[in-house]
């Protein structure tokens, strides 16, 4: 069993209004509330599971879990596409007072070591269709107690139900976990290096999933198309727990058959995006019903389009992996849309925008944001430098810019981390930089955001080669390919721009502000587009 980190400061207590005490009880008492209402509707495979029998199958899992060893306090990785087999493992490890932690099923073999062998995994959940890719993954994989392989494409065996035959339904016979027990190590790609493992309490989840479900009306019927490996897929199965809606639930996301599933399956709450804002006008959509739809940064001029697109309000709303829900535009203020506000305090947050001088900031002028209350992350796992930088006594250090105005609603402003936000990821430039300059021939890499019309930023790499080559010697393809290696596709650069040599300031740091677009953007020699074909190149300059 590993060594919990000590949280960086106690957690405070949950509000009233939240009257559970773990995530077993949230789900136990929707069991009973709502009984034989549909809670999954798959789209892949058509499978269904109601409140009731998703809870008792949560049990069962977790009797499971605890028959072939798993106990309190142990880390247990996850690495399964959004199926009810995930859902159930995540419950049912937090039933345990055990600790779950999410693999994204994107991550190359050498992200999928490094998480294994930070977060101290004793046991690890995989999809018997990722199952080949731990013959790469090294050696950190025997240090693992035992790896359970379960099938969730249809027709494949072994089930989950195959799992857990036999195991009793009944309460495990553990320490009933409490709110500040750690319920998660939740791993995120920060801009201060590889991704950070956030502490995270059933506390976190219960606040998260009783704001979310209090943001708007109820839903009825909510797509989760988003990763459950992440929070955002997540919230959206908390929102059924806390008022019964039924989550119908696909295996990825699809822009192009978008619309058609929020038809086929009579949807009335969704996520959207500028892409999604794209599409054209549909005028199946207005058969539909909606209860309301979130977002997070919609462009301010596709804002009131898209209300009229789904004849319904579109709130913003503001969080991350660290602090939950933070920030929302309540659906009776109509007069913010398209103003670019992502609203103001949710229950159990406040707020302070802190200036370099770190003393708050008046009414209008831009700092950073800092935010403390009931659960937020306890801390980063390991990582006692992540911690300093991240936290001031009880406040945690957003890294994002903000302003508020005078009615009290709160603007970002942009970002301090260094990271870049690509179609709703976040990529560590750390990370990317990383893995490029190992390539045979790059001296120096860095990486920044290039603004993109559909995927909000683009990744691009800036390099300076070793003495006497040149990017004929060091083909983009080369590097990209190495990448590949190393990085999820997401993260892989889309530009690749070589330079003589890269800016530095005085303390011998890349000076990026000169790689960014703006009027003080110095040019590399070679600027290649992986999307228009690597082999394709525009001299910039010479």
């Amino acid at each position: 069993m590993s060594t919990l980190q000590v949280p960086v400061s106690p957690p405070a207590p949950l509000p009233s209004e939240v009257t559970h005490q773990s995530l077993g009880a949230l789900i136990d008492d929707a069991g009973e509330r709502y009984a034989g209402q549909l809670f999954w509707e798959s789209i892949d495979d058509g499978f269904s599971m109601s409140f009731e029998q998703f809870a008792s199958a949560s049990r069962q899992f977790a009797n499971a879990l605890k028959d072939r060893g798993v106990e309190p306090g142990m880390h247990v990785a996850v690495m399964m596409p959004n199926s009810i087999a995930y859902a159930l493992a995540w419950i049912a490890v937090s039933r345990l007072g055990a600790v779950t932690v999410p693999i994204n099923a994107n991550y190359t073999a050498h992200e999928i070591a490094y998480v294994l062998e930070n977060s101290d995994a004793s046991y690890l959940l995989i999809d018997t269709d990722f199952e080949h890719m731990l013959a790469d993954v090294g050696a950190v994989v025997g240090t693992l107690r035992k790896v359970f392989t379960l099938a969730t494409r249809p027709g494949a065996v072994p089930t989950w139900q195959d799992f857990v035959s036999g195991a009793s339904d009944g309460h495990p016979e553990v320490p009933v976990p409490l709110p500040s027990t750690l319920c998660s190590i939740q791993y995120t790609s920060g801009s201060t290096g590889f991704p950070k493992g956030c502490l995270l309490g059933h506390d976190y989840w219960l606040l998260l999933g009783y704001v979310r479900s209090r943001q708007g009306p109820a839903p009825r019927r909510m797509i989760v198309d988003r990763p459950l490996t992440y929070m955002g897929g997540k919230w959206r199965l908390l929102i059924a727990f806390y008022t019964g809606a039924t989550c119908v639930v696909a295996r990825k996301f699809s822009l192009s058959k978008l619309f058609d599933r929020l038809v086929e399956h009579r949807i009335d709450f969704l996520y959207v995006t500028d892409p999604i804002a794209k599409l054209g006008v549909d005028a199946r959509l207005r058969e539909l019903e909606f209860s309301w739809i979130c977002s997070a940064g919609i462009s301010p001029h596709l804002h009131k389009g898209l209300e009229q697109m789904f004849g319904a309000p579109v709130r913003e709303l503001y969080g991350m992996t660290e602090i939950g829900s933070t920030l929302f535009v309540p659906i009776e203020a109509a007069h913010m849309s398209g103003s670019g506000s992502c609203g103001k305090l949710a229950l159990g947050r406040r707020c302070r925008i802190v200036g370099a001088d770190g003393l708050d900031v008046a009414d209008g002028e831009i700092g950073e944001l800092w935010v403390a209350g009931p659960g937020i992350l306890q801390g980063y796992y390991k990582n006692e430098e992540a911690n300093r930088l991240s936290f001031s006594g009880e406040w945690f250090r957003t890294g994002d810019l903000f302003r508020q105005d005078a009615e009290g609603y709160f603007y970002i402003e942009g970002r301090i981390k260094d990271s870049i936000r690509r179609s709703g990821e976040n990529i560590s430039a750390l990370e990317v930089e990383a893995a490029a300059a190992t390539t045979p021939g790059v001296l120096e890499a860095a990486v920044v955001g290039v603004k993109d019309g559909f995927r909000g930023e683009e990744v691009k790499l800036c390099v300076a080669l070793q003495p006497g080559k040149d990017w004929t010697d060091v083909p983009p393809l080369s590097i990209l390919k190495h990448c590949e290696t190393m990085l999820a596709a997401f993260k892989v650069p889309r530009y690749v721009e070589y330079f003589n040599e890269l800016p530095h300031t005085t303390s011998e740091k890349v000076a990026k502000h000169f790689l960014k677009d703006g009027p003080a953007r110095i040019r590399g020699i070679q600027l290649f587009d992986r999307a228009a074909g690597v082999s394709q190149a525009e001299k910039v300059s010479t």
